[in-house]
């Protein structure tokens, strides 16, 4: 199986024309466009370029959303485009036109220059006029890349090509498709009955709802249901739709506008300030046509609602509350790690010997490791990292400056303890001389032991992070000289692998420690020695597991409630 990562070229207005254009052109390109009309092509673009960034289904995706524009176009315009594509195909080369990154540059220059115009359609002049200054975006997107052939060069004989890949690329993380639909809603249900249940939020969480005019976590989650329902995400492209019209559900008491119109940037275009992370698109991804219409900007921002952005905007109401404390690092360690995590590997492995935190305890009465799970001679040790990568360094490209914060991350803090895999590290050396004294069933001979890093943060995800720490890891082993334990490769793996595979981890369909073991098999070969875990786990479960078991179950029960939210 080739998990390589598809690479494109993101065409932009120097490529495609010779020439270097600014964003003060691509302002009067687009200066007299009515702006409804260019946010319901962009938020288009978004909506069909969603899951579909990097696939196999991509150049069918790019041709029909070029063909949207250009269609419109004179002949010599649209040969012109044909030309390209065959120039760059002959040098070997799959050209991209659409990208999303550079459709959430482009609404902040829809913003800049926003105008009240009547709605209407693209003339053809306007739509060469908005291909060319997305072509201009490109240039811009393009330009943040700064890779230097010659550090290409010596990273690739050092066989550290991610040295040069990982600082350039990562930012990148932050835009790809999000897969988290139905664990968003898990984790957000899950979050909310802990702020209900907690005496510390559970008055001030029935406030919050009040804030967002909502009666409860399951009614807010309808409204979101609503809104994924109107984009009708399915196999037939062209039915997919950016434009959510409530009104039959406003009639029928499904929805609340009072929580939506919360939901929507257009109060926010006249002061709308862009920053690294998108922040106000990402709170407002909604702009509101009419009183029942709606444009969905971003899909990724939208999923967010359902977990991430919650999370944000309840440590926001906190604040605005004047409520003193750590909400974030307290939320992390009592809801993530301390209930959330242990209820997703034990609906994962329910016939596994299964301990986590305070019951996963070493020789020195201090915690072993996050959780431990054991099946007959085969323990996978896990820490688990709730945290984020800071969007500045994300976006740095500063090589030093990113992996010194990753290692504070997964090595060590600023204060030289442990993290990650430095207490793996810990955790095998204590087991090889200790064994284990909690699990009363573990065999005493031929122990192997399968480190993981379990993360939150997509980021962490980007090829070369699992490679970077495999070899430190690897280091560390060499160093302990075991001689009772056999211990396997490091790996990172995304919380929401479990979460969405664990009906094929219950039902006998996938075994953990089996797709581990080819995944440290895979990565043997160099040409797929960067390839992340939950890349390779796809390929894996195409490959060997033929059913198709659907969403996971935990979601479907979640799912039935919010339906039923009144």
């Amino acid at each position: 199986m080739d998990t390589r990562v598809r690479i494109y070229l993101l065409l932009d207005h120097k490529e495609y024309y010779g020439v270097d254009k600014t964003i003060e052109d691509a302002v009067e390109l687009i200066r007299n466009i009515p702006s409804v009309t260019l946010l319901n092509y962009l938020s288009g673009f978004a909506v069909n370029l969603y899951l579909h960034d990097n696939d196999e289904y991509t150049g069918k995706i790019q041709f029909m959303l070029v063909s949207s524009l250009l269609d419109k176009c004179e002949t010599s315009v649209q040969q012109k485009w044909v030309l390209e594509v065959k120039k760059q195909a002959e040098k070997g080369f799959a050209p991209m036109m659409f990208w999303n990154y550079s459709n959430l540059l482009f609404y902040g220059l829809i913003f800049k220059t926003f105008n009240n115009h009547s709605s209407r359609d693209l003339t053809g002049g306007e739509a060469k006029k908005v291909f060319d200054a997305y072509l201009i975006i490109n240039g811009i997107a393009n330009n943040k890349i700064q890779i230097e052939e010659e550090a290409i060069k010596n990273a690739n004989e050092a066989n550290k090509i991610e040295d040069v890949t990982m600082p350039s690329f990562i930012y990148q993380k932050d835009y790809a498709s999000s897969v988290d639909f139905s664990n968003q809603v898990t984790r957000g249900v899950a979050f909310f009955k802990y702020l209900e249940d907690e005496p510390k939020y559970k008055d001030l969480v029935l406030e919050y709802y009040k804030s967002k005019s909502v009666r409860g976590h399951l009614r807010l989650f309808k409204n979101l249901l609503v809104l994924f329902t109107e984009l009708n995400i399915g196999e037939d492209f062209a039915k997919r739709n950016q434009l959510a019209n409530l009104q039959e559900y406003f009639i029928g008491k499904e929805v609340d506008l009072a929580y939506i119109d919360t939901l929507c940037i257009n109060t926010e275009i006249a002061s709308y300030r862009e920053d690294e992370s998108f922040g106000i698109l990402r709170n407002k991804f909604l702009f509101k046509l009419n009183k029942y219409q709606f444009f969905i900007l971003n899909v990724n921002f939208f999923l967010d609602q359902f977990y991430k952005a919650q999370i944000f905007s309840f440590n926001a109401f906190l604040k605005s509350k004047n409520i003193k404390g750590e909400f974030l690092s307290e939320k992390g360690k009592n809801f993530t790690e301390g209930i959330y995590l242990p209820k997703v590997l034990d609906a994962c492995f329910p016939r596994y010997a299964g301990f986590y935190g305070d019951s996963c305890i070493n020789s020195k009465k201090d915690e072993l490791c996050d959780a431990y799970l054991r099946e007959g001679n085969k323990i996978c040790l896990i820490e688990f990292k709730d945290v984020l990568l800071n969007a500045s360094i994300k976006n740095s490209a500063d090589k030093e400056k990113l992996f010194a914060e990753l290692e504070k991350k997964f090595l060590a803090n600023q204060a030289n303890k442990p993290k990650g895999v430095t207490q793996l590290l810990n955790a095998v050396e204590d087991i090889e001389y200790n064994s284990v004294s909690f699990d009363n069933s573990v065999p005493k001979d031929n122990l192997e032991i399968y480190p993981v890093i379990i993360y939150t943060d997509a980021t962490f995800g980007i090829e070369g992070v699992n490679k970077y720490f495999k070899e430190k890891f690897t280091i560390g082993i060499n160093n302990l000289n075991l001689q009772n334990v056999v211990v396997k490769e490091v790996t990172f793996i995304n919380l929401n692998y479990f979460e969405i595979h664990e009906d094929y981890f219950n039902q006998n369909y996938l075994d953990i420690f089996k797709v581990l073991n080819g995944y440290f098999e895979h990565t043997k070969d160099v040409n797929f020695a960067l390839t992340p875990f939950e890349v390779f786990s796809r390929f894996y479960l195409n490959t060997y597991v033929p059913e198709n078991l659907g969403s996971a179950s935990s979601f479907q029960k979640h799912l039935r409630s919010i339906i039923n939210a009144k």
